[in-house]
């Protein structure tokens, strides 16, 4: 769907169009479902209803991966405003800040401020968790992910279905892993294309990941592969709660209360920041398919 996946990119990139749904009646009503907010204590405020029902936390601030290197300290220095924020308020042990690595591998002077945040986080007992960008980054981000944990920083790394590689690095990575589908289109790895092989891979990598004791958590918000692998893990005897299901804030907010109320654990990711709305919207444009199970899934009650 190349033609849908180039408006919703153009979408994602209209800073302004975001600005100005935020500004109407309408539109304020959804940010506060679907964003934290642009300042830190908006998520905090967030992040501490969801834990009173029992939710899991991990705050990701959105940014594109091209941007300057001054915007790059403002974006550090919100996350630590964040840890400090989670620590003073007894969040901490319960959050994560996940980071995306098309930002990290954007500037290579990122890098120190990123472990200098590692070090924070560990400090305040904060969780940090790097994303999967685009295919060429995969063995980049990898490798960034293998040197933090090298130099004793607890960093986990979300792994792609969509890439036929995945199901080894399940076997082999160790350490905390969370499995996403995936959907950026660049790159040159070789990649699964139909939906269902996507959601087979998916289903492997989870076995690989419960089978070699990981440390696993499963972004996702389809149902039925929430139910297979509770399955798996059932058979596996791995104990509700010692794996995690991870959602994003505002999407399938009943289906996250009810497996929290059935023992699981549920991680939400809660965007925030001024680019809420290009995060929000750029996920769309890679996996165009996606959109009519993502507005249901805003649903109330979904």
């Amino acid at each position: 769907m190349p033609i849908v996946r180039s408006i919703f990119e153009q979408i994602a990139k209209n800073d302004a169009l975001g600005a100005f749904i935020a500004g109407t009646p309408v539109g304020r009503e959804f940010v506060h479902r679907v964003a934290g907010g642009e300042q830190v204590e908006d998520v905090i405020e967030a992040a501490q209803q969801l834990a009173d029902s029992g939710r899991l936390i991990s705050l990701e601030r959105a940014v594109r991966g091209d941007i300057e290197e001054s915007e790059s300290t403002l974006v550090f220095a919100d996350y630590a405003m964040a840890v400090s924020a989670l620590a003073s308020t007894s969040l901490a042990r319960i959050s994560e800040v996940a980071i995306l690595p098309e930002f990290i591998l954007g500037g290579r002077s990122r890098v120190a401020p990123l472990r200098q945040l590692c070090a924070q986080a560990q400090a305040s007992q904060v969780g940090v968790m790097i994303g999967m960008g685009p295919a060429d980054l995969v063995d980049e981000t990898i490798d960034l992910v293998g040197g933090l944990r090298s130099d004793g920083f607890d960093v986990g790394v979300t792994l792609q279905s969509v890439l036929r590689r995945t199901e080894i690095d399940c076997e082999t990575f160790g350490g905390r892993v969370r499995l996403v589908k995936g959907a950026h289109s660049s790159g040159s790895l070789d990649r699964f294309g139909p939906a269902i092989e996507v959601d087979k891979s998916y289903i492997r990598c989870a076995k690989a990941l419960l089978r070699a004791n990981a440390e696993s958590g499963f972004a996702t918000h389809d149902p039925r592969l929430i139910e297979i692998i509770q399955t798996v893990a059932a058979r596996l005897h791995h104990e509700k709660g010692s794996y995690e299901f991870a959602m994003y804030y505002g999407r399938s907010s009943g289906l996250q209360q009810r497996l929290v109320d059935a023992g699981e654990a549920v991680r939400v990711y809660i965007p925030f920041g001024p680019q809420w709305f290009g995060r929000l919207v750029g996920g769309l444009a890679e996996r165009p398919s996606g959109l009519l199970p993502a507005i249901r899934s805003l649903l109330p009650g979904a």
